[in-house]
């Protein structure tokens, strides 16, 4: 196809190229698990396993920042049949910037917004913004905190229609969904050179289904810097 060679709809690479999809693969620093997966979706070469489990491991920063055993969160949310019906939603900070986190529940589709103020109205306003983008919303699942316990947050629910669900006050791991997407994001801003870049690979990785949160989320795959085919940009389901 144009001049490549593929095997089925992933390019085969050849031996003096494979370093530098070696960088690509790892240009956003996702583990080594995430990693394979994305490589194993579009690219083709015998002993790319190998090679990329060495260039993972061969990172420093990775692991500086390599996840540490986390306790099960306490409660397993019930997972909907359908996108952008239940969200998580949760705040953090990293260097002194504060961010807003959504995560969808079905797809596992994060969001990340860089708030400029912690007040209630902003944090409404940023989500007001997503909802216009991907539609409204039967649940939110949030902490406790006073951006979300106020009454703007509750004014919002009320006008858009969905309900609003609380994590336990003394265990907020029980909003297990964006803990631990939480984790995995600040990872991604701590090591990536940038987030946007990092969140892109990110979101077009499979998960252990088989299939990547924008696929789940979107019903087709993004196109990044790794070469992928036109067959595999396709929407899912229309023909190659």
């Amino acid at each position: 196809m144009d001049g490549l060679l593929y095997k089925s709809s992933k390019l085969i690479v050849p031996r003096a190229l494979q370093n530098s999809m070696l960088d690509k693969i790892h240009e956003s620093p996702l583990g080594i698990v995430k990693c394979k997966a994305r490589a194993r979706e579009v690219l083709f070469w015998i002993g790319m396993s190998t090679d990329v489990d060495n260039r993972v491991r061969s990172c420093g920063l990775c692991a500086l920042h390599q996840n540490i055993n986390a306790k099960e969160p306490m409660l397993m949310p019930e997972i909907p049949d359908r996108p952008w019906s239940k969200l998580a939603a949760d705040l953090f900070e990293h260097e002194k910037h504060h961010y807003l986190l959504v995560v969808d529940y079905f797809s596992k589709w994060p969001e990340v917004i860089k708030l400029e103020n912690l007040s209630s109205k902003t944090t409404v306003n940023c989500l007001k913004e997503l909802l216009s983008k991907y539609g409204l919303i039967d649940e939110m699942i949030t902490e406790n905190g006073p951006q979300f316990s106020s009454a703007d947050f509750k004014d919002f629910s009320s006008e858009f229609e969905f309900k609003h669900v609380t994590s336990s006050p003394h265990y907020a791991q029980s909003n297990g969904q964006a803990e631990r997407t939480v984790q995995t994001v600040k990872r991604l801003i701590m090591k990536s050179k940038d987030l946007f870049k990092a969140l892109l690979d990110y979101r077009n990785t499979p998960l252990d289904i088989g299939l990547s949160p924008a696929q789940l989320f979107l019903n087709r795959r993004l196109k990044t810097s790794l070469p992928t085919s036109a067959p595999l940009l396709k929407p899912l389901g229309l023909d190659a």
